[in-house]
């Protein structure tokens, strides 16, 4: 399992968090890809610290510590570590605001699966290939 990459999903609505974990597990395969999924930005946070994980799906509206204020928290842990952020209200002010933030990526709601694959599979593809530096 230590060549298998760790996705952590972090959305309050239960739906979604299904809805995510089936499409990783199904797109990427179950032994290739592990799944932690959990409904608030502070169980997001313990989440990171216990594992960094590959990617971080992330929901911008939740109770509690939202998006925003998780995403910061993470940042400060593992600043490379990617995250894309959802949104249920995407406007150009939203776009901008997570941009200067520095996250990886935004997507609104509902989520496009095809384009999550996309986004997801060349981020692994990337992340796969051996940096410049290393090819002498």
């Amino acid at each position: 399992m230590s060549d298998a990459r760790r996705v952590l999903i972090v959305d309050d609505d239960d739906s979604v968090r299904q809805m995510l974990t089936a499409f990783f597990e199904t797109t990427y395969g179950a032994g290739k890809i592990v799944v932690e999924a959990v409904g608030d930005g502070a169980a997001a946070i313990d989440a990171v610290r216990r594992a960094m994980p590959a990617l971080v799906i992330l929901d911008i509206e939740m109770p509690g510590i939202d998006g925003v204020t998780a995403y910061r928290a993470i940042r400060d842990m593992y600043p490379r570590l990617p995250v894309i952020m959802l949104t249920g209200n995407e406007s150009r002010r939203t776009a901008a605001e997570l941009t200067a933030l520095g996250v990886f990526s935004y997507m609104p709601k509902p989520v496009r699966l095809t384009y999550l694959e996309h986004i997801v599979t060349a981020l692994f593809d990337t992340r796969r290939r051996p940096h410049r530096s290393t090819l002498r």
